[in-house]
């Protein structure tokens, strides 16, 4: 079992050639991954620019926006023992991991959904795409499925991306999402279940924002510094308050935070309905929608925790 790392302390320290070491790097390190996945593979630019299904936005993005792309390792049957998976939707051969460097500038920060994107779609495979930009890390994991009109490609589902992560800023949430972002955490029962793990502790990530715990595969780790007292003395009890949200499959997951935003976004929307109407009964009547949308955000949240 991996120790705990604290993620912002050991980006900080020096090798024997007082070479400071990165957030990404000490990430890469953790993740665990055999050497016989190294690949080390440059991708350039021009290879990307040329692909004639790259629109002139996206050749754009890729020419101001990125600095470098590595393929760094591929997990597949010949370079670590784990099976395939594939059925009439899915297929995971292999999993790709790519390290993306993009250009300095707090305006690329921006760009991330578009880089990610662009990626996902143009890699055939599963990819753990790792993302730099100066000191801040973000990763990104995208579940696909066969194109049901063209067996030979496959169409992106949904892409999970985190926030930037740097090694001074990072909270406990975000150092114990870190600490359990690693082969040794994760199912090696095949490729689909070992990235459906990965995608599982990025949405946790997403999930911790709410709840306040990131819930850890990795046994560990201690999070009781992150849970309410109330949580952690009932647990102390043997009961347990938290939900079955860990329980869950993964589109579920995404499903409940997804209506979670759709639900806050409507509850503003009203919100400032309020602030501008003048009618009596039409206000009553949007306090009522207001108080059932709070019910049913309560509802999710106490779902999350």
């Amino acid at each position: 079992m991996m120790g705990y790392i604290d993620f912002k302390a050991a980006a900080g320290e020096k090798d024997h050639s007082q070479v400071r070491v990165d957030l990404i790097d000490k990430v890469y390190d953790h993740l665990k991954l055999p050497d016989s996945t190294f690949l080390g593979t440059r991708i350039t630019k021009k290879m990307l620019i040329d692909n004639n299904e790259l629109s002139s936005h996206d050749k754009k993005l890729v020419t101001d926006v990125i600095q470098s792309i590595e393929w760094r390792n591929t997990l597949k049957p010949d370079t670590v023992n784990i099976s395939i998976y594939a059925t009439d939707t899915v297929e995971y051969l292999e999993v790709a991991v790519i390290r993306v460097v993009l250009k300095a500038g707090k305006k690329h920060k921006d760009r991330l959904t578009n880089i990610t994107k662009l990626l996902h779609t143009l890699i055939p495979y599963p990819v753990v795409l790792l993302a730099e930009l100066q000191d801040e890390l973000a990763i990104s994991l995208a579940d696909k499925r066969i194109n049901q009109a063209d067996k030979t490609k496959l169409v992106i589902e949904h892409i999970y991306n985190s926030d930037w992560l740097h090694a001074e800023k990072l909270s406990n949430n975000e150092n114990d999402f870190l600490n359990d972002f690693s082969l040794a955490n994760i199912s090696s029962l095949n490729y689909f279940e070992l990235y459906q793990d990965l995608i599982s502790m990025l949405i946790g990530l997403k999930a911790s924002r709410i709840s306040g715990n990131y819930e850890s595969k990795n046994s560990s780790i201690s999070q009781s510094t992150n849970k309410p007292e109330a949580q952690v003395g009932s647990e102390k009890n043997g009961t347990s308050t938290s939900s079955d949200f860990s329980e869950k499959s993964n589109e579920d997951k995404i499903a409940l935070l997804q209506k979670l935003e759709r639900l806050e976004a409507e509850l503003a929307s009203i919100r400032n309905k309020l602030k501008k109407e003048t009618q009596m009964n039409i206000k009553l009547r949007l306090n009522v929608e207001a108080q059932k949308i709070k019910q049913e955000i309560a509802a999710i949240r106490n779902e999350l925790k």
